[in-house]
């Protein structure tokens, strides 16, 4: 009786195995891809554990996309002599995060808020806090297996680019099988593949392919029509605002009362969703009153002609040139607005 060859199944299978990963690598690389880093829940506590040894020179940033996209991490390091903590998450209201920064009794820097009015202002337990959520209950209990897994892989992804689970996962690639919404049940539309990449250190900005075809940047804005972004929407008012504001305002002091020091931006935007944007929250109603109640500094971009020249391909970030300058003059503009020293800063507190 012949025995099976357990050996050659086993090296064959491997051969299997090694010819479709380098398939695979060699074909998205083939489509144009740029390398992106995994923006989960390990790469957000290994940035968060950062933010103890800040100052106005190399600040911790909350936030949604825009200051996700629009502060340029390099440019800042470049001028500051130091980088930024970049905490902001992508569609989410930074309130969670804003809270979570105010309760820890170590937590004495400086700190930048980006204000997206439909996000910021978004309810308590709205679909806009949960991905803020999940990382505030992953952070405390990152285990030391998971930490040794995130240290491998973030090696692993300098070279090789299917490992992008946002983008070539099995699962993500399901979710963008043309599947229609239906009662019931809302499919949620996808950004184009194309649309950008992240960094090791969290920055996110448009790719190449994005920046070349007119096509992928108007598949970023139906998105946008299709998630009712470009149409007025009624915000939030009344006890609900209010108790929002308070709730910031709480936060804040707790975090200026041991030696912090914030300040608010309100980024670029601009086209159909800049106009639903004004109507849905006007500034009077949403940004005056958030600064004065907090009594609270903030940016705003429409009110210094350096920020509000550029112009949005998808109508809400900016393009990586943009964000070079736009860093430069932002940082020059908060060093006039609040005499923090910031561009080549000798001095970091320890904190």
């Amino acid at each position: 009786m012949k025995t099976f060859g357990y050996s050659k199944a086993g090296w064959f299978a491997l051969v299997l195995v090694l010819l479709f990963v380098v398939g695979w690598e060699i074909y998205w690389r083939s489509q144009g891809f740029q390398l992106s880093y995994n923006d989960d829940e390990s790469l957000w506590a290994f940035t968060r554990k950062k933010i103890y040894n800040t100052s106005p020179a190399r600040p911790v940033i909350i936030g949604s996309s825009r200051v996700k996209f629009d502060i340029d991490l390099a440019e800042w390091q470049k001028r500051s002599g130091y980088e930024p903590v970049q905490l902001a998450l992508v569609g989410t209201s930074p309130r969670p995060i804003l809270t979570d920064l105010g309760n820890d009794p170590d937590f004495k820097g400086t700190l930048l808020i980006g204000v997206v009015e439909g996000l910021f202002f978004a309810g308590d337990g709205s679909p806009m806090e949960i991905e803020a959520g999940k990382r505030l209950r992953f952070y405390p209990k990152w285990s030391l297996s998971q930490q040794a897994s995130f240290h491998i892989n973030n090696v692993l992804e300098n070279s090789f680019l299917f490992l992008d689970e946002h983008r070539f996962s099995l699962n993500s690639l399901l979710k963008r099988l043309p599947i229609e919404s239906r009662p019931g049940v809302f499919v949620f539309p996808n950004f184009p593949l194309q649309m950008g990449y992240t960094l090791p250190n969290r920055q996110e900005a448009f790719s190449n392919a994005f920046l070349a075809d007119t096509s992928v940047q108007e598949g970023v804005q139906y998105v946008w029509n299709y998630l009712g972004a470009t149409t007025p929407q009624k915000g939030v008012s009344g006890d609900t605002l209010s108790a929002m504001i308070r709730s910031v305002k709480h936060s804040l002091d707790q975090i200026r009362s041991r030696g912090g020091q914030v300040l608010f931006l309100r980024m670029p935007s601009d086209g159909p969703f800049r106009d639903a944007e004004k109507k849905s929250y006007p500034r009077e109603k949403y940004w005056d009153r958030l600064l004065s109640e907090t009594k609270t500094d903030g940016i705003y971009f429409e009110d210094y002609p350096e920020l509000s020249k550029y112009r949005c391909p998808d109508w809400s970030h900016l393009t990586p040139a943009d964000t070079k300058t736009f860093t430069i003059d932002l940082m020059r503009i908060i060093e006039h607005k609040t005499r923090w020293n910031i561009q080549k800063s000798t001095v970091l507190t320890k904190l």
